[in-house]
């Protein structure tokens, strides 16, 4: 039985990486792979205790990263591998994996899991190919990063959505024109990636437009009270509705099978999963042309979704009225939209594939390249005087005085950080040729 250790942050546990994460804890034991999970821990962000009360009854490990020195999380990961002896680890946006894999004395394959487009985790993927065995990505757009511009070969690279399970119950689809058209977002609420922002104009054209709608908001961030504030008088009427977060049985029970429309604002995404389940229940996303949308073909304009240009509320609420105002048109794509999530992207398809990928990892020859010991973005001051590393960590330890990071980024790095504005450049012309 070959052996898997998945080392994660958890500063999210809620996020749909996170999902797909316990997911994979749960399902691939049937597939004959015995799963562990390395969590990292920190002071403030990451915190394992969290993420099992969100995924309970998971086989995790803690990496103990609360002295908040690299050196430390380093060997903390290392450690950890050579204790549990895996035959492969797979390393989701921990980039201090990558050096402790290296330094371990087991030398498991290494799989990298790329789940984003963004620029610092595909520089560290192309600075380091040599040390890593395949990469996993969220999307064709990633794959084809991957290969094209990180130099990997093809046979190394796999792209696997994350999996839409089938609906619990029918939905209840809309076949009459009468009535208010119920729109949801279910996801993180905040502004950089999701561009939760946009619903604000896109929410007062709807209004000036006379549109009757009902919208669901599903989900927390750090952008929700900034959107409460904004549509206090909505909430007060009851078109517009916060439910915070909820588990999916929930969103599969409750929301999913009750909404018309999907509005969903992002600048980037791999293959977002939400707006996916909502389809296999009949709901028509009406979606942002985010880089990766055309190569991926799941989010198809006038066949099972209507997209826009991002940030564009005003072609969004066009989208909106047009369907608000044609049943038939809105029925047609509901239908289309339905049947999209079979195959590789059903769920039971997305788990054969990470089944399928890691063995296929592990019958290849091992990199055996290396990754340097890079400094920590935000040294201590012990750090700054030349101390080395494991006598700051044990003088922290001795003093009760470790380095309390301020974002979840700089507690436990997802990327070493040395991504060039020239490499941004090219992932962003690349990406606009590819997409």
């Amino acid at each position: 039985m070959p052996r898997l250790l998945i080392v994660s942050r958890c500063s999210n546990p809620r996020g749909g990486a996170d999902q797909i994460i316990a997911d994979l804890c749960r399902e691939l034991p049937d597939y004959g792979w015995n799963v562990k999970l390395a969590l990292t821990q920190g002071l403030t962000f990451n915190r394992p205790e969290l993420y099992s009360e969100i995924h309970p009854e998971l086989p995790i490990i803690k990496i103990d990263g609360t002295s908040g020195i690299r050196q430390t999380r380093v060997d903390a990961i290392a450690n950890t591998i050579d204790q549990e002896s895996p035959d492969i680890v797979l390393v989701m946006r921990v980039f201090d994996a990558l050096p402790a894999i290296v330094r371990s004395k087991t030398k498991p394959h290494l799989a990298l899991g790329i789940r984003s487009f963004e620029p610092g985790y595909l520089s560290d993927a192309r600075r380091y190919r040599n040390a890593i065995d395949c990469c996993i990505t969220s999307g064709k757009l990633i794959a084809r990063t991957c290969t094209d511009w990180a130099g990997f070969t093809p046979d190394s690279v796999r792209s696997i959505a994350g999996g839409v399970r089938a609906p619990i119950r029918r939905p209840i689809r809309s076949q009459r024109q009468e009535g208010p058209i119920r729109l949801l977002y279910a996801g993180r609420l905040e502004n950089q990636q999701k561009r939760c922002g946009d619903f604000i104009p896109f929410i007062d054209s709807l209004v000036k437009r006379e549109i009757d709608f009902q919208m669901e908001f599903v989900g927390t961030g750090p952008f929700e009270e900034d959107l409460r504030q904004a549509f206090q008088e909505q909430t007060a009427k009851g078109q517009i509705k916060f439910h915070g977060w909820v588990d999916r049985d929930q969103l599969y029970q409750e929301f999913y099978p009750n909404a018309d429309l999907f509005v969903h604002f992002a600048a980037w995404e791999g293959v977002t999963i939400a707006p996916r389940e909502a389809m296999a229940h009949g709901v028509v996303p009406i979606i942002s042309r985010f880089d990766g949308l055309e190569i991926e073909q799941q989010f198809c304009h006038q066949t099972n979704a209507l997209t826009f240009p991002i940030g564009d509320t005003e072609s969004a609420a066009n989208c909106v009225a047009e369907l608000s105002a044609d049943l038939v048109r809105r029925v047609r794509l509901s239908e289309n939209a339905e049947r999209s999530q079979q195959g590789e992207y059903s769920f039971r398809g997305a788990m054969k594939a990470w089944d399928q990928t890691l063995r296929q990892c592990l019958s290849r020859p091992k990199q055996t390249g290396h990754v340097e010991m890079i400094r920590d973005r935000l040294p201590g001051r012990l750090s700054r005087l030349g101390i080395p590393a494991h006598i700051e960590s044990g003088l922290r330890k001795l003093f009760h005085k470790p380095i309390r990071h301020q974002s979840p980024g700089s507690e436990w790095p997802t990327n070493s950080g040395l991504v060039t504005e020239v490499e941004t450049r090219e992932l962003h012309q690349l990406a606009s040729v590819l997409a």
